[in-house]
């Protein structure tokens, strides 16, 4: 069995999984954590919400024998920041790892995931751009309009990027182009990106978005609607609710309700792609940095979940992070 650390260390080592909904990160995470002592950190955004269970996907991490950490933390409709959460989950994996277990962070929030390799400038707030600008707005347009140095340096479908270099306007009046970007990690990591073949990824989503409904997605948002909350996941475009509340609003046959279920399914598939595309930036943005002190202990890897043996390669991947960590004892 691996033991991760025994001894408080300043630097951590982390195992980072990421990956496109729907692929099974967390049955992934939950495999690992089962074999040795390990906790698993949340890395997706609507897991945050207490009341957004069903509709985020959120595991039933109360009830689990393997500590789960930064779900359920956020009970008012508040925006939660990059920088917030990269606070947070610094001192979550500090206490895992001083405890001698494996923090193991889960989740395809890549705005979050990017703000742990990429840490937001200090002096820059990080805020929420929503009220700035409308849902139909082009983005890229309106950065290239602010700041076209910035711009062009951006892919129009990264979103992420995009949403910073903005923010970093509204909230200092100086223009983006201005921040460089900062690889500066504070752990050490081995970061596996989960994927599977197309055809299969998109039979699982929508196999789980019809598991959502069966499972009381309907009743979750009906409590939802004429609160703070829906004006909130209005703005924040969490895959699903707004199409719920927009069906309860007008609903009339069975066929509306179809119709709302494909439209699920369409932008939860959507999502999906421009993961994958995020995923190819970043992978690309890490490996164009010569700043690895050791190769050996941070790491970016590609992994095809579609006819894996799972039980092999955890155990594969268990006698490798043992390698890993022993270097960080």
């Amino acid at each position: 069995m691996l033991i991760y650390m025994k001894k408080k260390i300043d630097r951590p080592f982390i195992l980072i999984l990421y990956g496109p909904t729907g692929v099974g990160k967390t049955d992934i995470a939950l495999s690992i954590a089962e074999r040795i002592p390990a906790e698993i950190i949340n890395m997706d955004v609507g897991q945050f919400y207490t009341p957004l269970s069903i509709g985020t996907a959120k595991p039933d991490w109360q009830e689990s024998t393997i500590p789960h950490h930064l779900f359920d933390i956020i009970n008012t409709p508040t925006h939660y920041t990059v920088a917030e959460y990269r606070t947070l989950f610094h001192k979550k994996v500090h206490e895992i790892a001083a405890r001698g277990n494996l923090p193991i962070a889960v989740g395809g929030s890549g705005f979050y995931l990017h703000a742990l390799l990429f840490p937001p400038h200090e002096t820059v707030p990080d805020i929420d751009i929503a009220s700035f600008y409308s849902e139909n707005d082009n983005l890229w347009q309106k950065l290239y309009i602010i700041d076209p140095l910035r711009a062009i340096n951006i892919d129009k479908t990264d979103t992420y990027r995009i949403k910073r270099a903005l923010s970093i306007w509204h909230a200092t009046g100086t223009l983006p182009s201005s921040y460089a970007p900062r690889y500066s990690p504070e752990v050490d990591f081995l970061l596996l990106f989960l994927e599977r073949d197309r055809r299969e990824l998109h039979k699982r989503i929508d196999d789980r978005v019809l598991e959502m409904f069966r499972a009381g997605w309907i009743a979750e948002s009906t409590q939802l609607m004429g609160t703070a909350w829906q004006n909130f996941l209005k703005k924040k475009n969490l895959i699903g609710y707004n199409e719920i509340f927009d069906y309860l609003v007008h609903k009339s046959d069975k066929s509306s309700y179809d119709a709302m279920i494909e439209r699920i399914q369409i932008k939860t598939k959507q999502y999906a792609k421009r993961q994958f595309t995020f995923w190819r930036k970043l992978e690309r943005e890490i490996k164009e940095k010569n700043e690895y002190t050791d190769m050996q202990s941070e790491c970016v890897e590609t992994l095809n979940l579609t006819n894996l043996n799972i039980n092999v390669y955890v155990n594969k991947l268990l006698k490798r992070l043992s390698l890993l960590i022993g270097k960080k004892v």
